[in-house]
């Protein structure tokens, strides 16, 4: 089994890469890692922070670094060691906050405290979406609420963002796209449709600088991207071939060069399967 070397394939996780439940198909680990041994150029960009994506991550034998938190970081899948971030300044996060503030809400900031990641948030003003998000994480030691709005905004912050339904967030959206200076995505979530992220991350954290760095980084002139969701788009705007998977939202089939089997048909490892010469 062979593969081209001049192609660099780059797969979302959830909802794509990841089956039915927030996991990698038992079936896929061997497959994929065979793929991996004989050479595949490969790896993912994520909306997960490292934290969440390396116990997914590390059962690959990935050699090229991963995209994570939607492009504010590219990380080194073998050390877990930050190749890349993009940082909000003072002016900057406190712009942002403002969207979800002025709304009433808490944003959750994702910031660097002391070198370890931290999501906080104000205890507060602590919503229904922040409940949920922190009882499907429950042991998550990112996870921080705080009492003032300096413990909230310590340390270096890259993302913030508020998990809410769609008609609590819909208003804010607007106001997020009018920052010059931020990259917002508004999305539902893989597995919950029924709760929706609003994140904000610098205007260069996206997945398609990601992508673009990983192309500078490698020296692999060619992207091959897979993904489901709305926050795909900007890759697949960079990348030379993109496709869709069959549970992917209609804009994303809208943008792709082809729609492949869903993620529960393991529709991107065969796909991948399928270019070994």
């Amino acid at each position: 089994m062979e593969f081209a070397r001049d192609t660099l394939y780059v797969s979302e996780l959830d909802g794509t890469l990841l089956g039915a439940q927030p996991r990698l198909p038992e079936e896929a680990v061997p497959l994929l890692n065979e793929m991996l041994d004989a050479g595949l150029p490969f790896t993912v960009a994520t909306a997960r922070s490292w934290t969440s994506a390396a116990p997914i991550v590390r059962q690959l034998h990935l050699k090229h670094p991963v995209v994570a938190y939607n492009g504010a970081f590219l990380v080194d899948p073998v050390t877990g060691r930050d190749i890349d971030r993009c940082l909000f300044d003072a002016q900057q996060m406190q712009r942002v906050a403002r969207v979800f503030l002025d709304a009433g809400l808490s944003p959750m900031v994702y910031a660097q405290i002391d070198g370890r990641q931290k999501v906080s948030w104000l205890k507060s003003l602590e919503s229904e979406g922040i409940r949920e998000y922190a009882r499907d994480r429950a042991g998550d030691p990112r996870l921080r609420p705080v009492g003032t709005m300096e413990e909230l905004f310590q340390g270096e912050v890259f993302y913030l963002s508020s998990f809410a339904r769609r008609e609590t967030l819909l208003p804010l959206e607007p106001k997020a796209r009018a920052l010059d200076f931020a990259h917002t995505s508004f999305t539902s979530d893989a597995y919950k449709p029924e709760w929706y992220w609003l994140e904000i991350s610098r205007f260069d954290a996206t997945k398609a600088t990601g992508v673009d760095k990983l192309r500078k980084l490698t020296g692999i002139p060619r992207i091959v991207c897979f993904g489901d969701n709305l926050n795909d788009l900007p890759m697949f705007r960079v990348a030379d071939e993109c496709y869709a998977v069959a549970n992917a939202r209609p804009e994303l089939k809208a943008a792709a060069t082809g729609v492949i089997g869903s993620n529960v048909e393991m529709g991107v490892p065969r796909f991948l399967r399928s270019r070994a010469r």
